[in-house]
């Protein structure tokens, strides 16, 4: 993935959003205004009504009578509500237009980055890596199950088929929590050997959330530890410095293949940072990983591994590699074909 933001960019959309909305907003008054001439001559005077107190605010010059010209600013504004649905204009028709409400499409609610611009911070980093189209294709409505054995052995509680039923439905219960909750909307661990649909299952997760407005960013453990986190912290790239800071912020943050990494104490140190921090801010985490809970223990630190144990829901899926149950009903049509 190219590790790419520009501020500047996403600035800009704001700005175009604000001269589109006002062109909508101007487009609506000369409408109203040829079909209701008394809304303008409303309008004009709850505009100069405004500016007379504001005026004597500026001046300090705030005589008893300023209460009343704000009363009266209130019954204008009343009347011309009376008369658009009148008409049969909703009564908010001529109110200002914004993309985002919360930060009136500024992007900052006090000196604070408002949702809307994480969205469009990890709208973009989907963009640049083409993950976008990936989840098009990997989503809970394309999860097949056909490649799970439904023969249970004897050294398993459940049949490969039963236990990625169970596994989905725990996913979707997983989606629904950040529907529900503000916070603490729970974290999950997904375990197997390679081929088993891990990174499928997170993809389907990620592409429910986005669809939902929520912030979720994706990055392999290489991508963190080497590119993100070693970038910013040991090479001092400031061109990294927001797409660090969303690795604690974003509402899920999906860490693919953990193991794959270098293994050494600068990742062992970070990536309990991370889950420490996250935890304590009650921000979710999902980590996907081709090693066992044995494999984990051996690489990771007694504390990582408590916190995983804790706080996390724990997927194991197992069974057949299915990309090579594909590759091998590829060959066989292609053959019989």
């Amino acid at each position: 993935m190219s590790q790419r933001i520009s501020i500047e960019e996403i600035l800009h959309t704001y700005e175009k959003n604000r001269l589109a909305n006002k062109r909508i907003l101007q487009e609506r008054k000369e409408e109203i205004y040829a079909k209701i001439p008394r809304v303008e001559e409303l309008m004009t005077e709850k505009k100069l009504s405004y500016l007379d107190i504001a005026k004597r605010r500026i001046s300090k010059d705030v005589p008893e009578d300023t209460c009343q010209e704000q009363s009266n600013t209130r019954l204008l504004t009343e009347e011309i509500k009376g008369l658009l649905l009148e008409a049969g204009y909703p009564e908010d028709y001529l109110e200002p237009i914004y993309t985002c409400q919360c930060c009136k499409d500024t992007g900052y609610v006090g000196l604070e980055k408002c949702g809307c611009f994480m969205e469009q911070i990890i709208q973009s980093l989907y963009l640049q890596s083409n993950l976008s189209n990936i989840l098009l294709k990997e989503n809970f409505d394309t999860f097949s199950f056909e490649y799970y054995n439904k023969k249970k052995t004897s050294d398993r509680e459940f049949s490969p088929y039963d236990n990625i039923v169970k596994v989905v439905e725990k996913a979707k219960a997983f989606v629904q929590a950040f529907e529900d909750e503000k916070n603490n909307r729970g974290n999950i661990l997904i375990y197997g050997e390679t081929g088993l649909g891990k990174t499928f299952l997170s993809n389907c997760i990620a592409k429910e959330l986005l669809d939902k407005k929520h912030t979720v960013l994706y990055l392999s453990a290489n991508e963190l530890f080497e590119t993100v986190l070693g970038g910013y912290l040991m090479q001092q790239k400031k061109e990294l410095e927001e797409l660090y800071k969303y690795v604690y912020n974003c509402e899920l943050l999906i860490i693919d293949d953990l193991g794959t990494e270098l293994n050494n104490n600068f990742v062992s140190s970070q990536l309990f940072e991370i889950i420490n921090k996250r935890e304590l801010t009650g921000r979710s985490t999902l980590i996907s990983t081709n090693m066992s809970m044995v494999e984990l223990r051996g690489r990771y630190s007694e504390r990582i591994m408590s916190r995983l144990i804790a706080n996390y829901t724990i997927f194991n899926i197992y069974g057949d590699d299915i990309r090579y149950q594909k590759r091998k009903k590829a060959i066989h049509s292609n053959y019989t074909g």
